[in-house]
């Protein structure tokens, strides 16, 4: 078993998750800093209702929701297990044992999820209070997503393993256009999103290669058909010569670097990272307390390279969806003063933008980054007099770190300001301190210099 790989996709998989309740739920942030934290989150365990079946959320959730988190959970555990990764839907021993033990580890995430200090009852503090949803007290605590979660993900583990096998295979086959693959994949979107988790395109198939018009799949990427017979044939029959049948069926390949090779990355980038301010600052823009949270899409062309020490990049971005939050002060009919929040959501560009890389020829590239923009939200921000439309400008700095060649995971910190220059009657402005995480995709193909024109 790949130990280290399927324990870092469900981590992964567990912060995207926390993410989407504290991004979309206001209780969940304000409970989840209200009191002692490890005090409340013994109590939300401890206060579980084991006898009770519902939980009192909606049923899309536990009977929908749930078994899809399931089929994932499955899928992370399946493409790490070399018993299991190549095996399609078939009625033997081999290919049913290896689907029930990713059905114990999809129970285990269940009960870590639901009662773990890395799910509901330590972040969002789940069950160790009770209110009033819709006329009836809950905790929403209860017996069925326990359940739902990986007995229904079994299930859809199975359906989407019947269908990859007698539709998606068939699909592959009429298009290897990038988007109508993606688009097919939607027939198994557990394995999709399990695949994304390993920085592999949806399509992506350990028991066969699919091909696709995409740099995203470089030639030779994926087992090829031999290898693949060799690993069901081991699974199948536990054979202890597994390692010598598979290298007489296709000999481990050379590791030589091409003549162009300049390290790792390219002269194209294409990428996407996610990003969470909690504190505001305040060297330019003065209004506190705000949150923000942007997605961004980017792209990165290598304008200049300096040797062996450091590159130049243009790399505008796109903010395809960013939250803003603030608190808006209000006072009671009893002259009690109290805060709620409002958010916007909105979207914008940063066509200027120009990132410095170091150290270009290893895998950890740190960098520095500079981009500026604008972006517009559906609502008047930070004030009821403030404008919908907010310019940008960041500078920040972080590190590449390349897993794969063309592949490479970022962390790095903005600092962000947001302000409307004026143009409305009311300009308050924010500064965010935003740490951000991101995965970039690199396109060497046309890359014509040489290791000697680096000297």
């Amino acid at each position: 078993m790949h130990w280290g790989p399927m324990v870092i996709e469900s981590l992964l998989f567990n912060s995207f998750e926390n993410a989407g309740n504290v991004y979309t739920g206001y209780w969940y942030r304000t409970e989840t800093l209200t009191g002692k934290w490890w005090d409340r989150y013994i109590a939300s365990a401890a206060e579980w209702r084991w006898d009770r079946w519902s939980d009192n959320n909606p049923a899309l959730d536990d009977y929908v929701g749930h078994p899809m988190m399931g089929a994932i959970t499955n899928s992370i555990w399946i493409q790490n297990d070399p018993k299991g990764m190549t095996l399609d839907f078939q009625n033997d021993r081999a290919y049913w044992h290896s689907r029930m033990r990713a059905l114990a580890w999809s129970t285990f995430y269940s009960f870590e999820w639901k009662l773990g200090p890395l799910g509901e009852a330590s972040i969002g503090h789940n069950g160790d209070h009770y209110f009033y949803d819709k006329g009836v007290l809950t905790n929403e605590t209860g017996w069925v997503e326990l359940v739902t979660t990986p007995l229904g993900g079994f299930g859809w583990t199975i359906a989407e393993d019947y269908l990859d096998k007698h539709v998606v295979t068939k699909l592959e086959d009429k298009s290897h256009n990038p988007i109508l693959l993606t688009m097919a994949n939607f027939l198994t979107p557990a394995r999709g999103f399990a695949n994304i988790l390993r920085f592999r395109p949806p399509w992506y198939r350990d028991s066969r290669i699919v091909k696709a018009n995409s740099f995203f799949s470089d030639a030779g990427e994926g087992v090829t058909a031999s290898t693949a017979e060799a690993m069901r044939y081991a699974s199948r029959h536990h054979d202890s010569g597994a390692e010598a049948y598979l290298a007489e069926v296709e000999p481990a390949p050379v590791a030589t670097a091409p003549p162009n090779w300049q390290g790792p990355g390219g002269k194209h980038e294409f990428g996407a990272w996610w990003g969470i301010s909690a504190m505001s600052g305040h060297i330019w823009g003065y209004a506190g307390d705000v949150k923000y949270m942007p997605i961004d899409l980017r792209y990165s062309y290598e304008l200049y390279r300096h040797h062996q020490s450091w590159t130049l990049r243009y790399s505008p971005e796109m903010t395809a969806l960013a939250m803003l939050d603030w608190p808006t002060p209000n006072t009671t009919s009893t002259g009690t003063l109290f805060n709620q929040r409002k958010r916007v959501y909105g979207s914008g560009l940063s066509p200027v933008g120009f990132q410095a890389d170091f150290l270009p020829l290893h895998r950890v590239q740190p960098f520095f980054s500079t981009d500026g923009g604008f972006i517009y939200f559906s609502d008047r921000v930070l004030s009821p007099q403030g404008s919908q439309f907010m310019y940008t400008i960041d500078y920040g700095t972080g590190v590449n770190i390349f897993h794969h060649k063309n592949q490479a995971i970022t962390i790095g910190y903005r600092y962000q300001h947001l302000s409307n220059a004026n143009i409305s009657q009311h300009n308050p402005g924010t500064d965010a301190n935003t740490f951000y995480v991101g995965v970039s995709r690199f396109k060497t193909k046309g890359d014509q210099r040489t290791e000697r024109d680096l000297r």
